[in-house]
């Protein structure tokens, strides 16, 4: 079971569940490469009587083929799931064409009754390092939110006006205590959004290989000429023996061939991948 729950992060969310009234719509970003790992239970829990429009982020780094299935997964209960290019100016329609769609009842109901239309007050949230900054930049069309790889940049809480149509309260990061299911806090490791200092990297590598012997056994084979053995240990061994990386001793540098693997596939040197299956 992997423990991890920052102070700020707890302030974060108990703000969240404050602010969560002031909203018509959730936007909730979901990492296309682990989208079952990368929804918060806590933040689905507070949301459960809003709609909700799951914007799947990092695409291009996911399994295609897996990201329609998820997609399909989350489009239910009168939510809707979309898959964006968080950098393409495009998304600023397609986010608020959904966002209507989604709110279409509610402001007819409004408009019935006589009240004035307002923009569609909406809350982004994600966990760390899910694209939330770049998304908001590229609505906005201006840099209003910080940029970066570190998980949990983004501190404070923001309206943002984007257009006549959508107000954004951004929001930090926010992970949850603990994971119940040691896959979920693995795939987070893996893909960065949890900091490194929270599980070794070798674990965090043998579980990554384990994962690429089931469902892409060829990746390994084709970018460093090492079979996946049934020995996953071995297997990183062998890893580091085809990229030279020795300690003075001539042992093979374990930390350092785990590390290179993961930045590897982060930086999509490995194929896309999705890592959570339906």
């Amino acid at each position: 079971m992997v423990q991890w729950y920052p102070g700020h992060m707890a302030k974060a969310l108990r703000e969240m569940e404050e602010k969560v009234k002031l909203v018509d719509l959730v936007m909730v970003l979901l990492d296309a490469r682990i989208p079952y790992s990368s929804l918060n239970p806590k933040l689905k829990a507070m949301f459960n009587n809003k709609k909700i429009l799951y914007i799947f982020t990092k695409v291009d780094k996911a399994d295609k083929l897996l990201t329609d299935k998820w997609i399909n997964y989350y489009s239910v209960n009168g939510n809707k799931a979309i898959a964006v290019d968080a950098r393409d100016k495009k998304t600023v329609k397609i986010v608020e064409r959904e966002a209507l769609e989604l709110l279409k009842e509610k402001r007819a109901k409004d408009a019935a009754k006589g009240l004035k239309p307002r923009p569609i007050r909406t809350m982004i949230v994600g966990i760390p390092n899910v694209g939330k900054s770049t998304l908001i930049n590229t609505l906005c069309g201006k840099k209003v939110a910080v940029v970066g790889d570190k998980p949990g940049v983004t501190k404070s809480q923001q309206w943002t006006r984007i257009n006549q149509t959508l107000e954004l309260l951004d929001t930090p990061g926010v992970l949850w205590p603990k994971f119940d299911d040691e896959k979920v806090g693995f795939n987070l490791a893996i893909t960065g959004a949890i900091k490194a200092d929270i599980l070794r990297n070798d674990d965090i590598c043998i579980y990554f290989l384990g994962l690429l012997k089931t469902y892409y056994p060829y990746a390994i084979k084709n970018r460093y000429n090492v079979e996946i053995m049934e020995d996953l240990n071995e297997t990183l061994l062998k890893i580091g023996e085809s990229l030279h990386f020795y300690l003075g001793n001539k042992d093979v540098d374990i930390d350092k061939t785990a590390l290179y693997v993961l930045q590897e596939y982060r930086s999509d040197y490995l194929g896309k991948m999705t890592l959570d299956r339906i």
